[in-house]
């Protein structure tokens, strides 16, 4: 049976748009040889002229340092974009093509750009927050905790600072001069791979590299605020000497942090992207960016 119809739909949603491929930055590549365009995507308002300024979540793909794919939290991520944050994901340099800090000054990179082009991209510069999971919590947190230190700034834009107004960190490796390594009762074959870390970190990994790469050595009382989330059970990310202690850090020098510990969740799970965990990264960013909703 076929259907002809009239009907009236009032438009309640904000349409929004996918723009992806967008090069943010020019970094060197092929032992210094060459050239590589580093791309990013955004989920922002359809209809931009005269719409107004937004937050902005710039969010990190994780992969061991050595993979990352700039869309596969997109889906997720959407929940953000439909409740008035501008989303951003990046790719970054990986191990396997620059150790630290390529990483680092990727990630400042895309924040400086981001503020660069706000207009264009309905961003409220004051209010970028950066989020990531995994190894990309491992640079979200040292975004938040190293702004001021020019050495990590390379590119263009460097007229912007890349300070961010709060951190979301998940489950993020942020004491690199720890042995990040699973509880006992963990079988050997969950474990972290023995290269993983070296591999970021380069000739120095045991020395004055690793510090610079832990976020919980950059801790000031300038530092933004945190939410930090992690599974009880992490077999990856030791929860212990790592997101455990970058809680202590952090109320030490007075940062605003909140942190959820994940009941039996291990590394990735999908608990972390369920709505309730998601409600609780919205409130805490609308709580700190000052957004009413």
């Amino acid at each position: 049976m076929s259907v002809k119809k009239d009907i009236e739909i009032n438009a309640t949603t904000e349409t929004l748009s996918l723009v992806t491929g967008i090069a943010y930055s020019m970094a060197p590549h092929w032992y210094d040889h060459t050239y590589i365009n580093l791309t990013m995507n955004l989920l922002l308002p359809k209809h931009i002229a005269g719409h107004a300024k937004q937050p902005c979540l710039l969010f990190l793909c994780g992969g061991a340092y050595s993979v990352v794919d700039d869309a596969i939290w997109m889906p997720e991520l959407m929940y953000f974009a439909r409740r008035g944050y501008t989303v951003a994901t990046i790719n970054y340099r990986t191990s396997n093509s620059a150790p630290f800090p390529a990483q680092l000054i990727d990630a400042k990179a895309a924040v400086r750009f981001l503020k660069a082009h706000s207009e264009q991209f309905c961003i409220d510069p004051n209010r970028i927050a950066i989020a990531g999971e995994s190894a990309g919590g491992t640079l979200s947190a040292l975004v938040g905790t190293t702004a001021g230190m020019r050495e990590y700034e390379r590119g263009d834009f460097l007229e912007y600072d890349s300070s961010v107004a709060a951190v979301v960190d998940y489950y993020g490796p942020v004491d690199l001069r720890a042995t990040v390594s699973p509880a006992s009762n963990h079988r050997q074959e969950e474990q972290v791979a023995d290269w993983t870390i070296p591999a970021f970190l380069g000739a120095d990994a045991s020395g004055e590299t690793a510090r610079q790469a832990s976020a919980i050595c950059h801790v000031s009382a300038d530092t933004p605020p945190f939410i930090i989330l992690h599974g009880t059970e992490d077999p990856l990310v030791d929860i212990d000497s790592q997101s455990d202690r970058m809680y202590d850090a952090l109320v030490e020098k007075g940062v605003y942090t909140e942190y959820y510990r994940f009941l039996g969740a291990g590394h990735g799970e999908d608990v972390f992207y369920q709505p309730e965990a998601k409600q609780l990264v919205l409130c805490f960013l609308n709580r700190v960016l000052g957004v009413n909703q």
